[in-house]
């Protein structure tokens, strides 16, 4: 039996489903566009690929269940959680054993199902894989007077640098070794990260260059 866990920033409040769905739809368009030319009619001009949507239903049972084994908690607080993620507009990690499927993801839409006497609470899900937007720092040009001396002095002032994660392979002593070309310099990042614990990267997190 595949382990579906949705988990918070570095995997805080994991949450694996206790009742695996019995299916589960993963979609992924194409940004293409069609365009309309004098002498050819419709073109498609081929894109990057959209964004994977995840989307399934289950339930969150109220008593135990042989086909509950990750339950460890009452059906509301599942709940709870996910409306905490998804309401504070807080990016998840979704991963689902079996599969490619290991990303950050925001919640699309959860919509929940009571039935009559049953305590059991049936949902569905759906999450859209989150890119990270690295937008490049803009340095804005300093004005001076011009009679005062400083327009020849040179601007020392440098804009921070960014590494963004894309795969394990992305380890702090590489970017040590990339940035400073010296692994033991890893440290260096992982203080001006918050002290980032090299075990804990994850994939599309942003990590300052000192």
């Amino acid at each position: 039996m595949r382990a579906i866990e949705i988990s918070g920033t570095n995997r805080s409040q994991a949450i694996t489903l206790p009742v695996n769905p019995l299916s589960f739809e993963i979609s992924q368009g194409q940004v293409n566009q069609t365009v309309t030319l004098l002498n050819m009619g419709e073109v498609n001009l081929l894109g990057n690929r959209g964004l994977i949507t995840v989307s399934f239903s289950s339930l969150f049972p109220a008593s135990p269940s042989p086909l509950a084994r990750y339950a460890d908690r009452e059906p509301e607080e599942y709940i709870s959680q996910l409306q905490k993620w998804k309401n504070r507009k807080k990016t998840v990690r979704l991963i689902i054993g079996g599969t490619d499927i290991n990303f950050a993801a925001s919640i699309e839409r959860l919509a929940t199902t009571y039935k009559e006497g049953d305590r059991d609470v049936y949902y569905t899900l759906e999450l859209k894989e989150y890119r990270q937007l690295d937008v490049p720092a803009v340095q804005m040009p300093s004005t001076v007077p011009k009679d005062n001396g400083l327009n020849d002095r040179p601007d020392t002032s440098t804009a921070p640098r960014y590494h963004t994660v894309k795969s394990q392979a992305d380890t702090l002593w590489y970017m040590a070794c990339k940035y400073y070309g010296d692994g033991t310099q890893w440290t260096k990042i992982s203080a001006a990260n918050n002290n980032q614990d090299p075990k804990l990267l994850q994939i599309g997190d942003r990590m300052l260059i000192p």
